[in-house]
Parts: C-alpha cells; sequence; structure tokens
C-alpha cells in the first residue's frame, strides 16, 4: 500500500492521529520537502511516529518515482507532504500510477494554505485562478499567462491567490517583497493600491497583513507567505481585512 499524508501548514504538531498510526505501522516513512516550506522538525517528526524519516527530492517523485511504486507492491510505505497531499499535481500523478497498476492506495488530507487563507476573512467563493509567481532564473518564455490571467481576475471583480515561487533543493525562496514588485512592474497593481499578505499563517509567526503594496513592500516578512490581490471586496470582507 502507499499512503499520502498531509503534514498540514504548521509544524509536526498538525499530525493527525490516523497519520500517526499509519506511519507506525508503515514499512517505510519517506517526507517530501520540495513543493513547498514546512515549518517542521524531521527530528519531531521521527519523534512523534517513532520512525526514521527519508527525504525525497523532486527526482525521487518524478523521473524515479517507479522506485517508490514497486517499493509499494509489497511494502506499506507512506510519504509525509507539506499542506495537503493532493495540493500539488506530482502527487496525484502517483495516485493514478496505483491506480494503473492495481496498488492499494490512501490519502489523508490535511489543512493547506487554499483553506487556510479564509482566516484573512475573504470569501471562499470570490477566488479566481491562483498563480505561482516565479522565481527569475526559473522564467522561460514570457510570463503573460500569469500577468493576464491575475488582471482578468481583478477584471471579473474576483481575488487571486499568488503563490510564491521555491527552489528547495538549490536554497532559493522568493520573497514577499519580489512578488510584489513583479505585480507592480508589470501594471497588475499600484503603489497605492491595499493588498493582503499572509505569512506562517497557521504558526506562531502568523501574520496578515492588509496594506498599500508600496509599504508592504519595503518590509521584511517571513516565509512561507502568499500574497493576494483583492478583486470587489463584499462590506463583511473590508470589515474583517480592516481589523488586521
Amino acid at each position: 500500500m502507499l499512503i499520502l499524508a498531509g503534514l498540514g501548514i504548521s509544524n509536526e504538531e498538525g499530525l493527525t492521529l490516523e497519520e500517526i498510526k499509519e506511519a507506525k505501522d508503515s514499512d517505510y516513512v519517506f517526507l517530501e520537502s520540495y513543493t513547498s516550506i514546512w515549518l517542521g522538525s524531521v527530528e519531531n517528526l521521527e519523534k512523534a511516529i517513532g520512525k526514521k524519516v527519508e527525504i525525497l527530492r523532486r527526482s525521487d517523485l518524478e523521473e524515479n518515482v517507479d522506485k517508490i511504486i514497486q517499493l509499494a507492491k509489497t511494502k506499506k510505505v507512506i510519504i509525509f507532504v507539506p499542506g495537503d497531499p493532493l495540493a500539488a499535481t506530482t502527487h496525484s500523478s502517483i495516485i493514478l500510477e496505483c491506480k494503473k497498476r492495481g496498488i492499494n492506495f490512501k490519502i489523508i488530507h490535511n489543512s493547506s494554505i487554499f483553506s487556510a487563507i479564509f482566516e484573512t476573512g475573504l470569501h471562499p467563493y470570490k477566488f479566481g485562478q491562483p498563480f505561482t509567481i516565479p522565481l527569475k532564473e526559473k522564467v522561460k518564455g514570457n510570463l503573460d499567462s500569469i500577468i493576464n490571467g491575475i488582471k482578468e481576475n481583478k477584471k471579473r471583480g474576483l481575488h487571486t491567490l499568488c503563490l510564491l515561487d521555491i527552489d528547495v533543493e538549490n536554497n532559493k525562496f522568493l520573497e514577499v517583497r519580489d512578488a510584489i514588485k513583479f505585480l507592480l512592474e508589470n501594471d497588475i497593481i499600484e503603489d497605492n493600491e491595499k493588498i493582503v499578505v499572509a505569512s506562517c499563517i497557521g504558526s506562531k509567526y502568523q501574520k496578515i497583513i492588509w496594506e498599500e503594496a508600496g509599504k508592504i513592500v519595503n518590509m521584511n516578512l517571513r516565509l512561507p507567505a502568499v500574497v493576494i490581490v483583492t478583486g470587489v471586496l463584499h462590506f463583511s470582507e473590508k470589515e474583517m481585512l480592516e481589523n488586521f
């Protein structure tokens, strides 16, 4: 069996009782840490489940995923993923591969940024398509699809969740200020336009800010973080944001 288990948006304290039980009963425990920043500790995770945890690189779940699939044919394998396990398309492809090969699988869901952002007070049904703002060195070709996509959301009065790109293996992370500069330079937002930033949401370092872009761009904010370009605000959304 192969199990995909979410670690939630904070640290190892976000583990569910089901996840702890399944991990204790597994033959192999892996941790995928390249799709998102996780604020937890591998050492503490190992203490919680009483098992050794092996870190997976991107190549282990992409080019070399067959090794893990083969392992799950005869052993019980659990892969921990920051946030919710199916928020990244890479993990959906693993489940599809299990289905094709007749391998039992299980998904244990957990909190993710896609649900946690509603602590801002913004309404779930007011969000349009989300976008990831890329690191400069990872840009291939033009960025029209991202730029036009966010502008289209705004035109329709919808909010846009902007995820910040990361490259864990090369220790590169897009900072909040760089994401805002991208939005400003591409005329998506204006300097005096208020936007939302949610930093380390769900953790003791959590900070939610609703402020002018020109002011936030000078702040030093912790990662992980997201930037939300707001559309037309409902009066109850605005009332919540004013409290931040």
